[in-house]
């Protein structure tokens, strides 16, 4: 259930402008075609910073509607865990289940990565457009979930901008089917860098089907990546990541 039983919509930092709110044409054709809804209806407004309103529609077009701010609404209490995932590229809508999952459990930043046994490749002339159906996915799952600020999606990369990416987080763990894997509650549980204070900021990293090759995982591991194992069962390539992240929800997190 949203605040108030109000609808949700995210919108650019810039997009608040003193006491009014700018919708973009995304977000206008969906209030006017779908949900009908006209001026004078009350939503929410949330940037990507986090802050979020209640507004009033004064103004909506195809292109671009408009809200008055109506009230700051007191920001959300932080989550203990910040989580970003690195998903493999995987065949089909399995890559945009993983998305809306993630997106469920509390991920904060969702990284895909080409990497070398991934069975799917992306032109470079439609990285521009599938990055943004990603960032879609993301959002539309958010809303579902009253997410402010919502998931940050980014474009496809590689398993070195991941590991730039991740380099100062407190705790990083790679999905592993190899030996001397710790059980992942186990790892999770002793392994926090000794931070205490909120958020813990965990970097998750999972395999295509078939697993990462041999040196990419030692690549990881060499960047302070703990593999771990998920138990005796090969899990496939959407569930693994989704099983992480379940469990350090759990361990750490604020799920059961």
């Amino acid at each position: 259930m949203t605040r108030d039983g109000l609808r949700l919509f995210y919108v650019p930092t810039e997009a608040v402008q003193g006491e009014q709110v700018v919708l973009g044409a995304e977000e206008s054709a969906h209030i006017r075609r779908v949900l009908k809804m006209g001026a004078g209806a009350i939503c929410r407004a949330a940037t990507e910073d986090g802050r979020e309103y209640k507004v009033e529609l004064t103004e909506i077009g195809d292109r671009r509607s408009v809200g008055k701010i109506i009230e700051r609404l007191p920001g959300r209490p932080p989550s203990p865990l910040s989580i970003a995932l690195g998903l493999p590229l995987l065949k089909g809508e399995r890559f945009e289940w993983v998305l809306q999952k993630g997106c469920e459990l509390g991920a904060d930043a969702f990284y895909p990565l080409a990497l070398e046994r991934c069975e799917v490749r992306i032109q470079e002339k439609r990285r521009a457009e599938r990055h943004r159906r990603w960032r879609r996915i993301v959002l539309e799952a958010a809303k579902q979930c009253d997410r402010v600020p919502p998931p940050a999606a980014h474009p496809l990369g590689g398993l070195e901008g991941f590991l730039s990416a991740t380099e100062d987080f407190d705790l990083k763990i790679l999905g592993f089917l190899g030996e001397d894997a710790l059980p992942a509650k186990e790892a999770l549980s002793r392994e926090t860098g000794g931070k205490t204070t909120a958020p813990l900021r965990v970097a998750i990293l999972t395999g295509p089907e078939g697993d990462l090759t041999s040196e990419e995982a030692e690549r990881a591991m060499a960047c302070g990546f703990l593999p771990v194992s998920l138990g005796p069962r090969i899990l496939r390539a959407d569930t693994a990541p989704v099983s992480l992240l379940t469990i350090a929800q759990h361990a750490l997190g604020d799920m059961g």
